[in-house]
């Protein structure tokens, strides 16, 4: 292992996250989609996803050898829950329905009518980036090295970010403005110090979303 003393931090707070088929009877949520609904120390996140041509035509379309499922239009939904909260037992749509005593029907029916297959319970975990490793051919780019909270909204751009710098430094190094080794340092370098800000903005904006939470 590159970075065996960089280890995952539990947050404590956890995440649920399902689709449900979009069909007309959720037209009416369609002013809440891009939202967050705040209720009961919880936070409900909800955003439409909308084929301009459906995965599976697009496949049969584009790369006649790719197979895609046939998927249609859905909700793509999210809960944040508190830490503490007692979920033995639960499927994810019935953690999520039991914080959402009072909510709006069409809310509930929402959830009630997710795909069971596509909803996931998960814990929200942090890995920030420490003490640096000897530079060598292997390096590390992504959640594997600084996985942020999802309050953050940053996790893929940072992951996108480190996979330009490292392309632009491996460009020099391959064009022969510079060797690999410093190339693959001047990389580790920039990403360390960008990688763990983002770690940390991120669980700053965590308890906008778990009030609950405490800060590792």
């Amino acid at each position: 292992m590159l970075a065996p003393q960089i280890t995952p931090t539990d947050t404590g707070v956890r995440f649920v996250i399902g689709r449900t088929p979009l069909t007309d009877e959720f037209a009416g949520l369609s002013k809440a989609f891009g939202s967050k609904i705040a209720g009961d120390g919880v936070s409900l996140l909800l955003g439409a996803m909308r084929f301009r041509t459906p995965p599976k035509q697009a496949a049969e379309q584009l790369a006649p050898d790719v197979t895609l499922p046939d998927i249609g239009d859905y909700v793509r939904w999210a809960m944040i829950l508190p830490p503490n909260g007692s979920l033995q037992d639960l499927t994810p749509q019935d953690a999520v329905l039991s914080r959402m005593h009072g909510w709006h029907p069409q809310l509930r029916a929402l959830i009630e009518q997710a795909d069971p297959d596509n909803s996931t319970l998960l814990s929200i975990r942090v890995v920030e980036p420490r003490e640096r490793w000897a530079s060598g051919p292997v390096t590390l780019l992504g959640d594997a090295i600084h996985a942020t909270s999802p309050t953050g909204g940053n996790g893929a751009n940072t992951a996108l970010r480190d996979a330009d710098l490292l392309r632009r430094c491996l460009i020099e190094a391959n064009e022969g403005r510079r060797d690999l080794g410093g190339a693959v340092d001047d990389y580790e370098r920039q990403m360390f110090e960008y990688g763990a800000e983002a770690v940390r903005s991120s669980l700053e904006k965590l308890p906008a979303f778990a009030p609950e939470a405490k800060l590792p």
